[in-house]
């Protein structure tokens, strides 16, 4: 009889109704599913292990989307069509059927339900249907299926889907028939099984068995085999161990079954790496962007001695067959040297080469020469290949040598071995390129950070590291940590900061009753899917003259944004939303033939800000766009004329490709950016990764959902919250100050844009050497100090006490050139505040200048968790900020600015001894407490410039009235800047998108909670409200200090 499918449904069923125990606090301790799980199997184990079941069969029902061999050729819309011949409904039943198209209804599964519930099936007592019999019948109908794999191909036999899938839904209750219909779709979702808990309790090694051969049957035949067929299948814990050590001495990876791969963790930043790696001995190889390829030898099989395996696990041998010949000459099987007698298993990335160029091409070229089983896709808008291009094979390790299990043997060993077998050859095989880094040197930081940004200024996707001294899967050794055995993926769009960022415009969306299953925490969702475009006609639209007319360029969907972003877009474009039939608002057109269509279209188009992995050519377009897209957040104070034109994105993926000229110089652009993002990490506790750990199928296969980063989160979350593996970036005095202190400022870190060099900057050389985890620095000397200050603090005024010729001949030129008239609109003053007979003063006389505590001659290792020390002169800054005196003395150099009620602050800081991120971010605090206890005044909006200390060793002279040109401090940007903090204390927070809790209920949507508890709206509090202060890192925002563009004649900057 074998085992019954309704016994399978108790547990999905008990799994389901679960939801609402998962939902509460006691969950936090345990997990219910793990509980349903245990009873489920402890109820049913004698049966699951009779001779009578079949154990694949059943793993397979229970697992169905691991069964990437098989394609049914159903997706949700032919299902349906087939389900309701084979139940012949009529007309009112069919469309009760189909109501899980509509948005907000039921997925297909439970309308299945619901339409048999009408009239139950009768089944007679030992006629129920059992997993043998669903599995029989869909291996027949994946059969027909030419994308299934070769096995289940050989077993094709004339069947008749309707026939097939008739006889199961007449033998099944309603319930039952809901879990079969989701099976087919290959989701439970939502119903999630707790995947190793479940294995485990199946078999205590079957985990494992599934890491060295990862599929069900050849699993279970090395369960079947000597000794471990005498293994109960749920041992105690001490004799599991064991058990498990004698098991190891027996399991072996099989050719023909493609062995897993390991778990890995994706590092945030520099720092986040060098903590992960914590000493280890690493590889550090170069992660190449191509197929992945699991490449099977075995000389005994006369048909397919060479079997190539995907990521997937699916067998593509027969669409890979043209690097073959390649890897036979390059493994030299059956030639004298070759390295094994019978069998090896190595691992490779397939890629394309240009013999012209010599490189690696692009991913999206890979396309043009491999087959999907026998069917190119997406090529017919590519050009065909030329002679000088063709596939390539990079191998990165050996899992198998003859009877040599290498999985076990430390990766420096199994590279050496690698190098014995494969024999190079150029632009058709050769080796990975590996650097290797002992992390116990004190200079590994250093070097770690040096070599990342070589790899981005070559246009590498970048590095993966692997623990030099340990086996390719942790379970070859005992009592190790969490971190052993897992490689790091190292990528610059995994670093904030650090990926290609373009505004772009969602103009229209999608729903997708598939999709909707994983977002019914939503309520009211109306759209899965929302269409990206790029205006084709921006000169036109910006004069006014024509209507936008947009082409679609990508689909997003849930893997591509934050379920808070998902909620938002739901919520507000339901005001938004228009029909496309009868909208004329603007044209659409649609990039390639394989974008599904739009339902309904927004009259006023969301401006997003998205994050992406470099640029890809998608399948099928003539077009690049962003590959991997993610939103980071949503700008509602920004219009179409600020965003990206498909013209320009062309022009940004053509510059993101190209292999830089002078790559010195592109190094040192990465450094400083680097830096700056690796500081801003440490001060910002990002929102929620879904996992941190990433296993087979990894990010850019299925991208995960919330995989975003997002901009800011409230620095009141848990720290394990943000990310179980960022716990030392986070210091334990911002969990503190959360609760002792008025609520941190909302800060939004503007991160499109950062500060780039300029060549020969003597900022350059400075900032290059800001590395906090040496463990020895050089020491710098400097002139003595030129300035002499007002007050012994930290800030003040300066009064420059002598007259200085430049010791920059040539910036000194540039900046204190002959003054003639600059370019520009003029304006006369006519206001009262504006007109004067005097000429005004320089900047530098009249704005407050901080210099945080810090020596600018030598430099020490910051404590990271030491609170500064000059907190008071901080406080007097902000102090001399919010005074009247400054407003009186703005009024003398920035006439427009006084006349608006901001204020200009500076802060000369040394970049070796002070971290830009933390500086800023105390800066941020202090600000929001003078708001919060009313100590002083804070004026309505300012700016503070953060400006590299190294400004001093030029000799200038403050009270130079070219210091009123905006020229000049255009100058000074381009060489001293680092970043801008900004305030606002009319600026209302729910102008973001991304802010400090969700968003609140209907009645006041637009409010960001700042606190756990319950407030009224932002309109209703009394007293000072939290500021919204903004960090960016555009060099051309420092030019506002400047508000004049000629002294003589004096010629004032025209404001709008």
């Amino acid at each position: 009889m074998g085992f019954k499918f309704t016994l399978l449904c108790d547990l999905l069923s008990n799994l389901d109704n679960s939801k609402t125990a998962k939902a509460s606090t006691a969950a936090r301790n345990q997990n219910p599913d793990i509980k349903t799980v245990a009873q489920w199997f402890a109820r049913h184990e004698r049966t699951i292990h009779d001779a009578k079941t079949d154990r694949v069969a059943l793993l397979t029902c229970m697992f169905p989307e691991k069964r990437t061999d098989r394609v049914y050729w159903l997706q949700a819309m032919q299902l349906s069509r087939v389900i309701g011949r084979c139940l012949g409904l009529g007309s009112s039943r069919l469309s009760e059927l189909n109501r899980w198209q509509s948005p907000g209804g039921f997925d297909l599964g439970a309308c299945v339900e619901t339409v048999m519930r009408q009239a139950e099936n009768y089944i007679p007592a030992g006629q129920e249907l059992s997993v043998e019999e669903i599995d029989r019948a869909m291996v027949r109908i994946a059969s027909r299926c030419r994308f299934s794999g070769p096995q289940v191909r050989r077993t094709r036999t004339a069947v008749d889907v309707e026939e097939t899938l008739s006889k199961l839904y007449r033998r099944l209750s309603s319930r039952d028939a809901k879990w079969l219909t989701r099976m087919i779709l290959k989701s439970y979702s939502p119903v999630v099984f707790p995947q190793n808990y479940t294995l485990k309790k199946f078999h205590f090694l079957l985990p494992q068995l599934l890491q060295l051969q990862n599929s069900f049957e050849g699993a279970l035949e090395m369960l079947a085999s000597d000794p471990i067929n005498n293994f109960p299948p749920n041992p105690d814990p001490q004799t599991a161990r064991s058990l498990n050590a004698i098991a190891l001495q027996h399991m072996r990876p099989r050719p023909g079954i493609k062995v897993g791969r390991p778990d890995y963790y994706k590092a945030r930043s520099i720092k986040h790496c060098h903590q992960m790696v914590n000493g280890r001995r690493m590889s550090i190889e170069r992660k190449y962007d191509g197929e992945y390829c699991q490449i099977h030898v075995d000389l005994s099989n006369k048909y397919t001695p060479i079997q190539i395996f995907s990521k997937s696990g699916k067998d593509s041998t027969a669409d890979k067959d043209k690097i073959i010949p390649v890897i036979e000459e390059s493994l030299r099987t059956g030639l004298p040297g070759c390295e094994f007698t019978s069998r090896c298993i190595v691992e490779g990335e397939l890629l394309v080469w240009n013999d012209q160029s010599g490189q690696v091409m692009d991913f999206n070229k890979i396309r043009r020469f491999i087959p999907r089983s026998g069917t190119m896709i997406g090529v017919d808008n590519d050009s065909p290949p030329q002679p000088y291009e063709h596939l390539m094979i990079m191998f990165f390790d050996i899992l198998l040598l003859d009877d040599d299990v290498c999985l076990a043997k430390p990766h420096r060993e199994r590279r050496l071995l690698l190098q014995k077998v494969v024999k190079t050859i150029p632009g058709r095989a050769d080796l990975a390129y590996q650097e290797v880094l002992d992390f116990n040197r004190a200079d590994s930081y250093h070097r770690l950070e040096k070599s990342f940004e070589k790899a981005i200024a070559k246009r590498w996707e970048g590095y993966v590291l692997k623990a030099s001294d340990e086996p390719y899967f942790p379970i070859y050794s005992t009592g190790v940590d969490h971190m052993f055995g897992r490689w790091i993926k190292l990528k610059k769009d995994y670093i904030p900061g650090l990926g290609d960022t373009l505004d772009l415009a969602l103009i229209g969306a999608s729903y997708n009753a598939r999709d909707a299953s994983d977002l019914r925490q939503i309520k009211g969702l109306k759209w899965t899917h929302f269409f990206v475009g790029c205006l084709l006609n921006p000169d036109r639209v910006k004069e006014g003259d024509a209507l936008p007319h947009f082409q679609i360029v990508d689909v997003i969907n849930r893997h591509n944004m934050s379920i808070q972003t998902m909620q938002t877009l739901n919520q507000i474009g339901e005001f938004y939303a228009r029909e496309p039939e009868t909208f004329e608002g603007f044209h659409i057109d649609y990039g390639h033939e394989a974008l599904p269509t739009a339902t309904k279209l927004f009259k006023y188009p969301f401006i997003v800000e998205m994050l992406g992995s470099g640029f890809e050519k998608p399948s099928g377009a003539r077009y690049s766009t962003l590959r991997f897209p993610r939103i980071l957040k949503i700008h509602s104070d920004r219009t179409l004329a600020e965003c990206i034109s498909f013209y320009e994105l062309q022009l940004s993926a053509e510059h993101a490709r190209a292999v830089p000229a002078d790559e010195l110089e592109e190094r040192e652009r990465w450094s400083k950016r680097l830096k700056v993002g690796g500081q801003l990490d440490q001060c910002i506790v990002r929102s929620r990764s879904p996992e941190a750990t990433c296993s087979d199928t990894d990010d850019e296969t299925n991208p995960p959902s919330s995989q975003a980063h997002q901009a800011v989160t409230t620095f009141g979350e848990s720290l394990m919250d943000a990310s179980p593996l960022v716990e030392g970036l986070v210091e334990d005095s911002m969990i503190k100050d959360s609760h002792d202190h008025p609520l941190p400022p909302l800060v939004y870190i503007d991160e499109t844009t950062l500060p780039t060099e300029e060549e020969n900057s003597v900022l350059e050389s400075i900032i290059l050497v800001d590395n906090e985890n040496l463990s020895s620095r050089q020491h710098r000397s400097q002139k003595d100090g030129k300035i002499a200050w007002q007050e012994s603090s930290s800030f003040s005024r300066p009064i420059w006490a002598t007259k200085f010729i430049s010791a920059r001949k040539e910036h000194s030129q540039k900046l204190y050139g002959a003054q003639e008239p600059l370019s520009g609109k003029l304006l006369v003053p006519t206001s009262p505040k504006q007109k004067r007979k005097m000429p005004p003063q320089s900047p530098l006389t009249t704005i407050p200048i901080w210099t945080p505590g810090t020596s600018l001659g030598s430099f020490t290792l910051p404590q990271m968790y030491e609170k500064p020390s000059n907190d008071r002169d901080l406080d007097e800054f902000v102090r001399c900020l919010c005074s009247d005196e400054s407003a009186s003395s703005l009024q003398t150099s920035n006439p427009y600015t006084a006349s608006q009620g901001s204020r200009f602050g500076i802060v000369l800081f040394d970049p070796i001894a002070t971290q830009l991120g933390k500086e800023m971010h105390r800066l941020a605090k202090t600000l929001s407490i003078f708001v919060d206890t009313g100590i002083c005044p804070l004026p309505s909006m300012g700016s503070i410039f953060f400006l590299g200390s190294s400004m001093l060793e030029c000799d200038l002279r403050p009270d130079d009235l070219r210091f009123c040109l905006r020229d000049t401090w255009t100058d000074i940007g381009r060489d001293y800047f680092y970043g801008c903090l900004s305030w606002s204390l009319s600026k209302r927070s729910e102008d973001i998108s991304t802010g400090r809790g969700e968003l609140r209920s209907d009645s006041d949507r637009y409010c960001y909670d700042m606190t756990e508890t319950t407030e009224p709206p932002v309109s209703a509090v009394s007293g000072p409200r939290t500021p919204w202060i903004e960090m960016s890192f555009d060099e051309t925002a420092i030019a506002v200090l400047g508000e004049y563009i000629s002294i003589k004649p004096l010629a004032h900057i025209l404001y709008n």
